[in-house]
C-alpha cells in the first residue's frame, strides 16, 4: 500500500504523472500497490487519485477532523496513513521541514518500508536512506579466540619468536 503524506499543489497533473509518480512504481517494480491512502484535501491528491484509477488501484481519500481533532487533525491523519503504508511519498513543504523531518523518522523507524521524498525545489522523487546503527554481539568464546594469542603464551615456542614488539 502506498501512502501519500504532504502536498504540492503547483504542479500539473501532467509532472505529478509522468515526473513522480511513474518512477515510483518503476521503482517499486515487482512489488504490486493495492491501494493508495491520500489525504483528502489538496488538489494534488486529486491528481494522485486520476493516476491510480487509471492504473486500476484502489484509493483512500482520508479526511481530517478539524472539529473534533482540531490543530492535530493534520497529524492525525498523517499518522492513520503511515501507520496503514508499505511504502511512503512524502511532499516536503515550501516553507517547512515539517515532512522531511518526519519523512526521516519513518525511514528510521521502519527501514523496511521505501521512503520516497520530493523535495520542495524539485520534482523528482528521491528513495531516503538512512543508516541504520548496526548493533554486532560476540559471545564469550568469539572474543576469546579473537583477543588472545594463545601460541603468545605457550611454552613451547622460542622466546624470540613469542615477542610481539621488536626493537630497530
Amino acid at each position: 500500500m502506498l501512502g501519500v503524506l504532504g502536498a504540492r499543489n503547483a504542479l500539473t497533473k501532467q509532472i505529478m504523472q509522468d515526473e513522480i509518480l511513474n518512477p515510483i512504481l518503476d521503482d517499486l517494480g515487482n512489488t504490486v500497490i493495492k491501494k493508495i491512502m491520500l489525504p483528502a484535501e489538496p488538489l494534488s491528491s486529486t491528481y494522485i487519485e486520476c493516476w491510480a484509477i487509471r492504473k486500476g488501484i484502489p484509493v483512500d481519500l482520508i479526511k481530517s477532523d478539524w472539529v473534533r481533532n482540531g490543530r492535530r487533525a493534520g497529524v492525525l491523519r498523517d499518522a492513520a496513513i503511515e501507520k496503514e503504508a508499505t511504502a511512503l511519498l512524502i511532499f516536503e513543504g515550501p516553507k517547512s521541514r515539517y515532512y522531511l523531518d518526519l519523512a526521516e523518522r519513518i525511514a528510521k523507524r521502519r527501514p523496511m518500508c521505501p521512503v520516497y521524498i520530493v523535495a520542495a525545489n524539485t520534482v523528482s522523487p528521491v528513495l531516503l536512506e538512512v543508516d541504520q546503527d548496526i548493533h554486532h554481539t560476540v559471545s564469550e568464546k568469539d572474543e576469546t579466540e579473537i583477543l588472545t594469542l594463545p601460541s603468545m603464551w605457550n611454552s613451547s615456542v622460542k622466546k624470540s619468536s613469542a615477542c610481539l614488539i621488536t626493537d630497530d
